[in-house]
This record gives structure tokens, sequence and C-alpha cells, in this order.
């Protein structure tokens, strides 16, 4: 019932209120009907008189709106009072109000942070002209695991065509380019637009021009780039007059044109672009014709702006159309596909990995909250001492005519004051987390979190804090509010004590705070675990003592016999360095990139009508590369240099393909054709163990190995197995590269351990581990200071029968198992309500862990540990402090 006094005090004010509106139009009508009936008696018409009348009394609406202001006034004038009123009384306490506002400033800092980096990434519209209406045309083979493709550039222009339902469609292919000027050489992250991609999206330049409508898909023409802004300033320091300027893009002669505004950095969230190409210019390793004309090589990623007044399901049904009318025209290579459309907000980072990046970010949210219960839990217990030390003061405040109202106002008001403080100071804690996001680069990938303070963030600081505000203060002010004038006020200045149910509450609220942080330690212990059992995964290979250097003879203008000469000629003085073991050469290092992949055909079967032909993972190796990585070949034969583009095309296999495509049947000497059934057959040769291949957590998948002298591709991973440290070897080998080739750069070195690391390797588990961790050692300091805080309060309490006990005979022993037992009963219950709420929540995060079950003993073990020592010492603390009382100071201070 105390509960619902409050809410029974609102009705009837509002039942007054609307009385008194009743009363006021009562009596002005009153008025206005007397008016009205003396203009009448003097010779007026009826609408004459009533229009004088109401001129005369100025108005219903303007009588009750003067009214009203004069109410808001006082309103305003109360919650000014009653805001420096909370000042002064937060000033002659300001170490118990440091504490309170570092609390929340954790536990809102907490949640700004990782709702900034959530905002960054999630919420944040494109900075182009009407963001809502741009969406991302989403391709994948109908049942891949594999996930979404791009377009090739015929279906591309087929869609751009004939989608009437959106107003232009758009293109970009991403890629890193060589960019020269004045002798120096950098690699950059590129995109190759398609024609009006700028005019589509309505972006300005911030100097010089853009491409033009007509500019970007015609053979020939000169080659313009445009820079990216953040790269105009790291480069060229924000100079204008590079406009104009002549560069080299992979050796071929570029014009920059113009510099993009400010904020658009492309159109990937987290992918930071340095210059912009037309599509005419870009660099593929085959030739130009197969780019233009082939339906099977799938490199543009498209996206869309709706047509003004279209739907989502209507420009979707004409996608459906679209794509059944090419299936027809063209099965062999668009009749297993399926196209949507996706709005671009729910296509990040990538369309069909959406689901999964919003729960894990909404995982991290859920922690932070935690974070900031537990916070508020503190805070709360705080207020609720706070409140029954000032019990009496609310008692004179009631005595001298304060109703209930009034009061509890007066006590909202001061925790709001602190809830805005604590959230002020938990705004500049997330910023400055987020500033730090914000400069974490990866190696190979561009990766950029556009974490900038604005209005949402702002928005949710605030909210936070209010909503801070009204949890920690109201029980606390219903509490002092509620207390017995009479009682209170003839104590005649005796400390008041707190109530049976006060100390049962913060008790509630100390085991709450046990179990809210043993659930995030165990959470962070997960997560932690995961990191470890991910990085002692089988790889199927080994990664130490590896160096891969990436290298693109394309970019100088190199053709498939000089690229070829190249690589033997590398190979072969790399080989001959002091340290070296092995060398060879692969188109791409595992988990440092999304290999390559082919539609399966197995020679002698035909694919059932209505199912498409499997796709299949493959790498492009040379001989030496299973003795460079040390992948177990467990049949067959290796590949030799006999096996070129004049023998007979082979493939060697892993173990997952054999048993998925000639289970129970040796998979050597069998045939099988890639991407079309008119392809030349592959013969196995060999089978090699299973491994990781496009990510590190991946389950196993078929995969297979063909000659890279049989299938030519210019960009190349150079992998050489070390005696010694492999990054002693970066400069001797960037040094053969120069000497053989002075034009050409390297696009990457690095350690295999380095590139490990990368966003397909740890860098996700580390992130998670330390967000994980962060959030988990707070929730455990709130945890210890609220413990300390409530066993310190409690003895604080019992100082005169602390006393007493003294007196009669009690050893100092006695008091510390006095005090202390009440803690430890406190943090036991916390330890165990905590178990099964890690329990519950950990099962339903199942998917986010690799390698570590959610029910790990071990995490629960040492957590528990963990919580209920660090605990035992929060209680200890004070409890020896209460050993040391001295009887007749205690009994005398009484």
């Amino acid at each position: 019932m105390p509960m619902l006094s409050p809410l029974i005090s609102f009705s009837r004010r509002l039942l007054c209120r609307q009385q008194v509106e009743k009363e006021l139009d009562d009596e002005v009508r009153s008025h206005l009907a007397l008016l009205t009936e003396q203009n009448v008696e003097e010779g007026m018409t009826s609408q004459e008189a009533v229009r004088a009348a109401k001129i005369e009394l100025g108005g219903i609406e303007q009588v009750k709106e003067e009214i009203r202001a004069v109410r808001t006034g006082a309103w305003l004038d109360t919650l000014l009072q009653d805001t420096r009123y909370s000042i002064r009384m937060l000033t002659k306490a300001p170490a118990v109000t440091l504490i309170i506002v570092l609390t929340l400033a954790l536990g809102i800092g907490a949640n700004n942070a990782i709702f900034g980096i959530v905002n960054a990434f999630l919420l944040r519209p494109l900075p182009v002209r009407d963001p809502e209406q741009i969406t991302v045309l989403a391709i994948q083979q109908r049942d891949s695991p594999i996930g979404s493709s791009g377009f090739a550039y015929p279906e591309f222009v087929d869609f751009r065509k004939q989608a009437e339902t959106f107003s232009s469609i758009f293109a970009i292919v991403m890629n890193t380019v060589q960019m020269s000027s004045k002798g120096d050489a950098d690699q950059c992250f590129a995109n190759y637009v398609s024609r009006d991609f700028f005019g589509a999206l309505g972006v300005t330049p911030s100097a010089g021009r853009l491409f033009l409508p007509d500019e970007g898909e015609t053979l020939g023409e000169p080659l313009i780039a445009v820079l990216g802004y953040s790269y105009w300033q790291r480069r060229f320091h924000g100079d204008a007059s590079v406009v104009g300027t002549q560069i080299k893009i992979n050796s071929k002669t570029a014009t920059i044109i113009g510099v993009v505004q400010r904020r658009f950095q492309g159109m990937y969230s987290i992918a930071e672009t340095d210059v912009y190409l037309p599509l005419s210019a870009i660099s593929i390793d085959e030739s130009p014709n197969v780019f233009w004309n082939n339906r099977d090589r799938r490199g543009l990623l498209v996206f869309g702006r709706l047509a003004p007044g279209v739907g989502l399901r209507q420009a979707q049904n004409s996608l459906d159309v679209i794509a059944g009318r090419l299936a027809e025209q063209y099965p062999a290579t668009d009749k297993w596909f399926t196209v949507r459309a996706v709005p671009e907000k729910l296509a990040r980072p990538i369309p069909y990995a959406n689901r999964a990046f919003v729960a894990i970010s909404g995982l991290f949210l859920l922690l932070a909250v935690f974070v900031l219960l537990l916070a508020c839990m503190n805070v709360e217990n705080i207020m609720l001492v706070r409140g029954t030390a000032r019990q009496r003061e609310m008692a004179i405040l009631a005595a001298l005519g304060a109703g209930r109202a009034r009061l509890i106002r007066r006590m909202l008001t001061e925790s709001i004051v602190l809830a805005i403080l604590g959230g002020i100071a938990g705004m500049i804690l997330g910023a400055w987390v987020d500033h730090l996001a914000s400069s974490l680069r990866l190696r190979t990938i561009p990766l950029h979190v556009d974490a900038t303070f604005d209005w949402r963030l702002f928005a949710f600081g605030i909210g936070c804090a209010l909503a801070t505000g009204i949890i920690v203060g109201l029980l606390p002010a219903l509490r002092a509010s509620a207390a017995d004038v009479n009682s209170i006020l003839q104590e005649s200045g005796q400390r008041n004590s707190a109530g049976v149910n006060a100390i049962s509450l913060r008790h509630f609220l100390v085991v709450a705070q046990v179990a809210g942080s043993l659930t995030l330690l165990v959470a962070a212990g997960l997560f932690l675990r995961s990191l470890q059992k991910v990085q002692t995964l089988r790889l199927g290979f080994d990664p130490n003592h590896v160096l891969n250097v990436i290298v693109d003879p394309h970019e100088v203008g190199y053709d498939e016999s000089r690229t070829t000469a190249f690589y033997r000629e590398i190979e072969s003085r790399v080989r001959a360095l002091p340290g070296v073991e092995s060398a060879s050469v692969a188109s791409y290092v595992p988990m440092g990139g999304y290999p390559s992949t082919a539609s399966i055909f197995i020679q002698g079967r035909i694919t059932p009508p209505g199912q498409q032909a499997p796709l299949v993972l493959f790498n492009r190796i040379d001989p030496p590369y299973f003795q460079t990585m040390q992948v177990t070949l467990l049949r067959g034969r290796n590949f030799l240099d006999s096996d070129d583009g004049t023998a007979p095309a082979v493939a060697i296999i892993n173990q997952t393909m054999a048993s998925s495509f000639w289970p129970h049947e040796d998979p050597i000497g069998k045939r099988f054709r890639m991407r079309s059934d008119t392809a030349p057959l592959l013969e196995v040769v060999g089978v090699t163990s299973d491994g990781k291949y496009g990510t590190v957590n991946e389950d196993a998948q078929a995969f297979f190995y063909v000659p890279i002298a049989q299938n030519f591709v210019s960009k190349r991973a150079l992998q050489i197995r070390t005696l010694v440290p492999p990054e002693s070897l970066a400069t001797s080998v960037e040094q053969q590269i120069s000497e053989l080739a002075p034009d050409l750069s390297v696009v990457d070195i690095e350690t295999m351990r380095q590139s490990l690391e990368g966003a397909l390797g740890f860098f996700a588990f580390r992130m998670a581990a330390i967000f994980a961790g962060v959030i988990g050692m707070v929730g455990l300091i709130l945890a210890v200071v609220g413990v300390y805080g409530v066993v310190s309060f409690s003895a604080s309490q019992r100082t005169r029968e602390i006393g007493i006990r003294l007196a009669l005979g009690a050893t100092s022993r006695d008091i510390l198992h006095l005090v202390w037992k009440q803690g430890v009963r406190l943090v036991i219950i916390g330890v165990i309500v905590g178990t099964i709420a890690a329990w519950c929540l950990t099962r339903a995060m199942a998917h986010v862990f690799a390698g570590v079950s959610t029910n790990d003993p071990l995490t629960y073990i040492t957590v528990a540990i963990l919580m209920s020592g660090v605990g035992l010492v929060a209680c200890w603390i004070p409890a020896r402090r209460a050993m040391l009382v001295n009887p007749m100071v205690a009994l005398r201070y009484e």
C-alpha cells in the first residue's frame, strides 16, 4: 500500500485540477452571460452582444492561459528551489557525492561506450541524400552456406535496365591499389564505382568535382580519381591544389579530379575508402573481356535507390520478376540465385550476417545494462542510508506543512541531480572509450569506427541518467517521506536506526549485486575461455615461423608469362636467404581473406532436376605449399612441377570433400569439373587433412587445391617458413622484390600469427573477451563496494550493541565473527543465485562462444571462488574495524 500512495496523491491532484478547470469555465461563462445580457439591454443584437462581451472579458482561453502561466511559473520556481537545495545538501557530503557520481559514471559510461559503437555500425544513417531510400541488392545462391556473393557485370546491367521501381541502381568493387605520388607509393583501399554513383547518393565534393553521370563504364576513357576526405588529409594534408595533379594507380597515370565530402567514407560503415576510381579502370586478374561479359565472375556489390512512392515490397516483387526472367534466359549461371532488396541499415556489415551482428551487439548492450543495474543497486543502498539518516529532516518539513508529494519531489530532485552529474561523467568516459575504438586499425582491413558524438548518443546518455535518477531515488524518497512524524520528532535528536524492512531491502540489493556481478564474470570467463580454445584449435597447418608477403605484379602491368617468371625467380631468391626453410605461393592466406568458390560436377553423376550443384571452396597453390604450411597429405601424391598448363588438370581434396562426394570409396583417381558441367575434368591425385579456411571457428567443410600453374592468378601470397623469427626476414624479402621489380609495391607483409589476429581470425574473440572482461571487472568492483558499504553501515549502526557486548566480556574474535558472518551469508546467497542466473543467461548466448560449453565447470568454479574470496575480504575489512571498537567510547557516544 505505501507504494500506491504517490499514485493516489497524483490521481487526487489530477481530479482537483480538473475540478478547478470546470469551476473556472463556469465562472467565466457566468460573467460572459451577464455582459451579454447588459449589451442586449443597450440595444445590440444577440451576435453583437456576445462578440462585445467576449472582447470585454478578454476571451475564455486567454484567461485560462494567464492562470496556467502563473501555475507554471510557480512550478518552475519550486523546481529551481529544490535543485538549489539539492546542490547544497550534496556539497555537505562531498565524499559520498563523489562516490555516487563515479559509480553512476561507470554504469552509464559502459552503456554509452557500447551504444556508441553500435550506433556507429548499425544506427547512424549514411551521410547521403534521403538515406532511408537506399537499399542493398543482396544476391545469394539458394541453400548455400557460404553467404552472399556479388553480381556479375552483365547481371548488374540487366537489373539496372529492368528495375523500374528504383530511380537508380549503382555498384562498387572493393580492392586495394598501389598509389604513387611524387615518388612515394602506398597501398590504398579503393572503390571502383559505376556511373552515377555519386549522383545517386547525392554526395557533394569538398574540393574539385566528382564523377559525372556518364563517366565510369566506358573502356579506354582517361583514368581519373576522387580522393576520400580522410586520405586527402592524411596523405596530402588537405591541400586543395592537389586537384588536377597526376598520380600513378597501379603504374597507370591518373588525374585527381576531386575530394568527397568530409562525412562520406564509403558505402560501408566499418571500412573507410581512400580513393574512388571509375569501374572502367578496374584492375582484375582476367582480361577485361571476362569482367564485362562473363556472367559467373561475380564481384560487384550492388545498391539501389527506391523510386519516389515505391515501397520495399513493391521493389522486391519487381526484383523477383527480373530474377525469374534472367533464370530462364541464362539457366547455367542465374538459375539458382535469389536477389533481395534489404534496407541499407539492415544489411550491415553484410546482408546475410546482419542478424548475427545485431545479436552480438544486443548481447553486449545487455551486459552493459547489467553493469548499470549494479551501479543503481549500489547507489540505491547509499540513498536508502541517506534517506534513513534524513528522516528527521523530512519530519520537520512535514510538520511545517510540506505534503508528501513535495517531500518526494525534493528527494527525487536530489537523485536526478546526482544522476545527471554521473551521466555527464559517463558520457565523457564513453566518448573516451569510443575514441580509442575509433583509432583501432587492422593491418589488412581498413576498419573504421565512426563513433562521433551525435544526438543519439546524447539522448541515450540523458535517458540513462534520468531513468537512473528516478530508479535510485524513488524508493528512498517513498520510505523517507512515509515515516511517522511524531515518533521521529519524539526521539529528541537520537540517532534513528533503520527499520527491519529497510535493512532487509539493503540486504536484498547486496545479494542482487553479488549475483549480477557473478553473472557478468561468468560471461566474461566464457568469452576468455572461448578465445583460449580457438587459439588452440587444430587449424590444419602450422602458423608458427611463417611470413606472408602479398604482391600483385598485374598492378605494374605484368602479363601472365612475365608474372609467372617473376614468382619463379622471387621464390628462388627467397629460398637462398639465410634462415629460410621453404617457400611457396598461393592465391590466398587461410583466415586472411575469402577463398575462391566453384560449383562442383562429379563425373558420371547427373545433378537431379530442381537441385543445384554444390559450391566448394578452393585454393591455388604450387608444389612446395604443403611443405611450407605443413599440411598433412594423407593419401596420394603432391602436385609436381610438371602439373602445368600442358598437363592433365589435377586436384587435391580434403577429408570432408572425400567423405561427402565419394563416401566409402577411394577418391584417388576420381574426376570432377569446376564451375560448369562442360569444363575440363580434374583428377583427384591426393587427400589432405581437414583445416580452417575462411574463418577460425567454421565447421568442417569440403575444400580442394588446384595447381596455380594450371589456374593462373596474378595476386599471390608468397609464404616463407623460417628457422629464425619470421619478422626478421621482412626487410630482406622486400629488398629482393624491389631488386627484381623496382616499381612493384608489397600489398601486405606480416607473419602468419599476425594474420590470424585479423578480423577472420582471433580478432573478434579477443575484442569480445576484452569487452566482457572489462564489464565483468567493473561489475565486480561495484559489487565489492556494495558489500563493503552495507556491512560497514550495519556495523556502525550496531556500535552501541558492540560496546555493550565488549563491556560484558565478549572478545574481539566474537565481534569479528558477529559482523563478518552477516556479510558472508549475503555473499554466499548471492553466489548461489548468481550461478543460477549465469547458467540461464549463458544458455541463450551459446551461439557466440566457440569451442567451449556454456556449462563449462572450470569457468563457474573459478568465478565462484573469485567472487567469494573478494566478497569475503570486503566483509572482513569493516568487521576488523568493528573488532577494534573501544566499549567506553561506544557507550559514551550512544
